[in-house]
């Protein structure tokens, strides 16, 4: 074993961390786990589609290759009706959630202008699936955003279907004796499952077990403790709250560096950027849609 290899002694206990870059590619980007995948997706699509298959797209299918070096998992969803769209998923960091969400709405308008149908970006229905590890703070146990737009053409008919379905996992507070359906489980194994060391009752049924038997450290190569290993140290922190104020602040900076504020100016921006945070997620998630899709 390596000096970077991992010992049942450290932090990580039994099991592998899903917010990790390699956890992420372990359960949400790897064929050899695609049916944990599969699970996941129907879970927080909550009985709304029936996903059947699941197809990775390959990065040289992307349209934006910048963008698809920060993409986690760019699938293909296939329903039992027969019906396709595509789903981006994603773990978003408080200093990129803005950044990530402009590029994704810049993807699906440009692709409603003009379709290519040799990709599957072609197909009318797309979502965002960011797995969030900070808090927003302005709802309290609000752990769970759903939202989506429609683009239109000139006659006013659908051109598509923008949705974006956020995992915010630092409000998720029930026990594991709360947990009550499979959204309530992912919630539960994506904050906890690095401090498990065995099995909790209500994830006893053999789809679950098939997750943490995927899950168990010890089972990866030497090389893939390497890796992981080196993932963990690099991840600074767990979890993070926004903070308005450090916000607007950081913000004001900004401006001020890039010669874009004068003394007589700051209050002002700092009253206007708090009042654009208070008028809610949104309400700003609708302020960047409008934003790019006046573009196109």
């Amino acid at each position: 074993m390596t000096s970077n290899s991992l010992t049942m002694s450290e932090k990580t206990n039994r099991y592998i961390d899903p917010l990790t870059d390699f956890g992420f590619k372990h359960f949400f980007g790897s064929e050899l786990n695609k049916e944990i995948l599969l699970k996941f997706l129907n879970a927080v699509f909550e009985e709304k589609k029936e996903i059947v298959e699941v197809i990775f797209v390959p990065v040289e299918i992307n349209r934006d290759k910048e963008q698809a070096k920060d993409v986690l998992s760019d699938l293909l969803c296939k329903e039992k009706n027969g019906k396709q769209f595509t789903v981006l998923i994603r773990r978003i960091e408080k200093e990129s959630f803005r950044e990530s969400s402009r590029k994704f709405m810049a993807r699906f308008f440009k692709e409603a202008e003009a379709p290519d149908q040799k990709s599957p970006s072609a197909v009318k229905e797309h979502y965002l699936l960011g797995l969030i590890d900070f808090s927003f703070g302005d709802c309290e146990d609000m752990y769970y955003r759903e939202i989506s737009f429609a683009k239109t053409d000139l006659r006013r008919n659908p051109a598509g279907k923008l949705g974006f379905k956020f995992l915010e996992i630092p409000e998720f507070h029930k026990s594991a004796k709360a947990l009550e359906t499979d959204m309530d489980k992912w919630f539960y194994l994506l904050k906890h499952l690095r401090h498990l060391n065995q099995i909790p009752k209500k994830f006893q049924d053999e789809s679950f077990r098939k997750i943490f038997e995927a899950a168990e450290v010890s089972a990866l190569a030497a090389e893939q403790q390497a890796v992981y290993a080196a993932d963990l140290k690099k991840r600074k922190h767990i979890f993070k709250v926004y903070d308005p104020d450090q916000a607007a602040n950081e913000a004001l900076q900004r401006e001020m560096d890039e010669g874009n504020l004068d003394e007589e100016s700051k209050a002002y921006f700092l009253e206007v950027f708090r009042m654009g945070y208070e008028t809610g997620f949104e309400e700003g998630m609708l302020e960047i849609a409008n934003e790019i899709g006046s573009v196109f």
